[in-house]
């Protein structure tokens, strides 16, 4: 699954960056995303690991706001993406290849670990959750945000409201979205498909030991402008999650 999952993401790296850059080309966006990491990490100086950070959006993001930030994501195509952005960006990152389950990096690093919609691609989440602990200072922080993308038995109006959103977005963007699923015997067989989150979430930092434990709902609402909404509310609720370790 691991391996499928891996050549998913390779093959869509351009097209993913293209989705979801504007959340570092946009003001708003980019200052409505700081905001939520400003209050879930702190004002502080910090050397944070971004896990699975894709076309490096959240790094993009964290470096802004004057920390120090590691990239780490098992598809090369995307981390090609990210060092793209990060030039576009005239920013100075580093970006490393690596397993989230299985990190390059020694135990006691990090003063926090973040990541955005990784979690739930993950088939051990548990395993994963214990690795990020590790390599996480005592005091660090984990700060994890995803999304209900795959429950199962999508409503009728929501696949709907998807194909809608398509004509949305072609004539306001004047692009066509691509949106390509994991097939479905990987998302059928993910254990964020067949739980409820974020109370499953909850249970997995309990389990392992993380304190303090914090969940923020309705992320939508900060992030989503109404028309941001009508092109993308339809792919599930966003939430955040922290602990300590």
């Amino acid at each position: 699954m691991k391996g499928e999952i891996k050549a998913h993401w390779n093959g869509r790296a351009q097209d993913y960056d293209k989705n979801v850059r504007q959340v570092i080309y946009s003001n708003r966006e980019r200052e409505a995303w700081q905001k939520i990491f400003v209050q879930a990490l702190s004002n502080e100086h910090l050397k944070i690991l971004d896990v699975g950070t894709g076309p490096g959006i959240v790094a993009n993001l964290l470096v802004d706001l004057g920390h120090d930030v590691i990239g780490v994501d098992v598809s090369d195509g995307m981390l090609r993406q990210a060092m793209d952005n990060s030039e576009a960006l005239h920013h100075s990152l580093e970006f490393v290849q690596g397993d989230g389950e299985r990190l390059p990096f020694e135990s006691g690093t990090f003063d926090a670990v973040v990541n955005r919609y990784v979690l739930w691609t993950l088939p051990d989440p548990k395993r994963a959750l214990v690795e990020w602990k590790r390599v996480l200072k005592p005091g660090g922080r984990l700060v994890v945000i995803d999304g209900t993308w795959y429950m199962r038995n999508k409503p009728l109006n929501k696949q709907l409201w998807q194909k809608l959103s398509v004509l949305l977005i072609m004539l306001t963007e004047r692009r066509v979205p691509h949106y390509q699923d994991l097939n479905d015997d990987i998302r059928d067989n993910l254990w964020s498909t067949n739980l409820k989150r974020p109370e499953a979430d909850e249970d997995l930092l309990k389990s392992i030991g993380f304190k303090q434990i914090r969940i923020v709902n309705a992320l939508n609402k900060r992030l989503l402008t109404n028309l941001d909404y009508l092109k993308n509310g339809h792919s599930g609720e966003r939430f955040l999650i922290s602990g300590v370790k």
